[in-house]
Formats: structure tokens, sequence, C-alpha cells
């Protein structure tokens, strides 16, 4: 009898739960808005939300729920690290970000969950890239593939693999991948996070042909770079404005900016850049500063150093890199 006794309490225990369906709900809800606001909200009142989201994400994991809630929670926890990996990113905090997607590769392997294992692979390989470690960053995009199961995962690391092999000069990987990247979109599959979330998980045309600017310029390849990038900035320009990203749209302006220079125009740099140098300073990201120092060193070459109008334009990227978004954080990384 006594036995019989400890096997109902413990299940009524095991049936017990903190989490309701509601709740869940409530927080798939947030984590899909902050991941769709992110692409056109400053970076910094973001991360504030985010955090307050985890929180409550990380407080009722603490308590009791039925295991399939428990994996739920761990996929909203890995979601929203996945978050922080990004905007820490676009505030220059890289071993932050490091952390964080190290936490969101934990947590996808607890919820078992292959989109988020495919996004936070192409996360880190990013991170690695900016890191100025492009060869852990190649190893991380091609493991990424093991798991993507839509086109959009797919194209995303594709993209991601070519952008990292042009840094290391290698036009040939970087072309085999960009042309698998164009058969991977006739996949009919698609998943959860980089289709139905979207927003910073998603990866549309006008974010793949910002990628391939990117990349065309590592390769030194002007004509196609500006092909990518404008094709890039019209997309941005003529889609829905909640789904502008004023981040991925700018550095596509500064990659179009750049391509200009290699054709030898110092006027159509200075127009391509004419938004970028009017965004308010909690807009300006971490790789913007970068992006712009490279287009500083060309203009400061044989070819331009001693037209009146680069130096003006010089001056004027001074003085936008002096106010970027990470230097309006109050005291203490909000991402760490």
């Amino acid at each position: 009898m006594a036995a019989a006794h400890e096997a109902s309490e413990h299940a009524g225990h095991a049936e017990s739960t903190n989490v309701g369906v509601t709740t869940l709900e409530q927080l798939d809800a947030d984590v899909t808005r902050i991941a769709n606001d992110y692409v056109h909200v400053p970076p910094v009142p973001m991360m504030v939300e985010m955090l307050r989201v985890r929180r409550r994400v990380y407080r009722l994991l603490e308590g009791h729920q039925r295991p399939i809630d428990t994996s739920h929670l761990y996929l909203l926890a890995g979601t929203l690290s996945g978050l922080l990996a990004n905007a820490s990113t676009d505030l220059g905090y890289y071993d932050s970000a490091g952390e964080q997607i190290r936490a969101a590769w934990a947590y996808s392997e607890l919820c078992g969950h292959n989109g988020l294992r495919a996004w936070t692979r192409g996360m880190h390989a990013l991170i690695e890239y900016w890191s100025e470690r492009p060869r852990r960053g190649v190893v991380l995009a091609q493991s990424g593939q093991e798991f993507a199961e839509s086109a959009t995962a797919k194209v995303r690391l594709l993209n991601i693999e070519a952008r990292i092999w042009s840094r290391l000069g290698s036009s040939a990987e970087a072309d085999r991948c960009i042309r698998a990247a164009d058969e991977a979109r006739g996949v009919a599959e698609t998943d959860t996070l980089h289709d139905e979330v979207g927003g910073v998980f998603g990866f549309n045309d006008a974010k793949a042909q910002y990628y391939a600017g990117a990349t065309y310029i590592h390769l030194g390849q002007a004509e196609a770079a500006l092909a990518a990038t404008r094709r890039a900035i019209e997309l941005y320009a003529s889609g829905p404005s909640d789904q502008r990203s004023y981040g991925a749209e700018s550095l596509a302006r500064v990659d179009c900016a750049a391509a200009h220079l290699l054709n030898g125009s110092l006027d159509g740099a200075a127009e391509a850049l004419r938004p970028v140098l009017g965004l308010a300073e909690d807009k300006r990201l971490a790789q913007l500063e970068e992006r712009l120092t490279g287009v500083r060193r060309r203009i400061a070459g044989p070819d331009f150093r001693d037209a009146v109008e680069a130096r003006f334009l010089d001056e004027r990227i001074e003085e936008f890199c002096g106010a970027t978004a990470a230097k309006v954080i109050p005291p203490g990384n909000p991402g760490s």
C-alpha cells in the first residue's frame, strides 16, 4: 500500500508544471517580435528586451515542467542567446558574442532543433570571421550543413562560407559556394526558425545580394560587387519597411562605395555613402566602422589622396566613426 501511495504521489508531481500553454505562446511571440524588430530598431534597447525575456525563460527552467515543455524552453533560451550573440557582434563585442553563441549551441543540442543548430553554426562562423579566424569560420559554416534542412538555412550557410573563402583569397571556393547556393534555392523544405520566425534568423534575397557584394569586394571584382550591392540596396528600398534591415543595407552601401573606388569613381563612392553617414549614432554598428576604415584606406591611396573631395569624405567618415552605437552603451556591457 505504501508503495502505491509513493507511486501516486510521484506521478502527481511529474504531472505538475510551472509552464502553461499561454506562457509558451507568449514567449514564442516575444522571440518572433524581437527577431523581426531588431532589423530596424537600434541594438542597445533590443538587447535589454532580449535579456528580459531570456531571464524569464531561465526562471521557468529552474522550476518543474513536462519534458516537452522543458525542450521548448531550451529552444527559446537558444534563440534568445543567438539573438544576443548577433547583437553583441553588431556592437563589436566579439568575445561576448562567442560566449552567447556557444550557449545557443548547447541549448540547440538539448532541444534537438536542427534549425537552431544550423543557424548557430552560421552565426559562430561569422563571429570567427570578424575575429580574424577565418579558417575556423569555414569549418563551422561547413559543419552547419549537416543540420540545414530548409532552402533558407542551406543558402545562408553557403553564402557565409563564400564570404569567408573570399577573405582567404580563394575565388574558386567562393565561386563553388555561390553556385551551390543558387542550386540550394530549389529545395522545397522550410523550417520554423529561418522561415517562420524570420527577421534576424531569415536570409532573404536582399541579404544574399549583400553577402555576394561583400564576397566580390574581398576578391577585388568591382563590377560584380557593384551589381550585387546595387541589387541589395534596391531590394531593401522596395521591400516592406518592417523588413528593411538598416544594418545590412548600410553595409551594402559601404561595399558599393568600395566597388566604386575600385573602378576609380570617388563621386560614386561619396553618393553611395551619403545615407550611411547620416545614420543616427545608435544605429552605427561596429561592422560599419570596420568597413568604413577600409574605405578610408582606399581613398588615402595614390589615386585619390590629393583630391579635395577625398579629404572631405575622409573627414565625414572619421566623424561618423567617432560616435558609434557601442559608445552610447551605459557602463557595463549589457550583452555580457
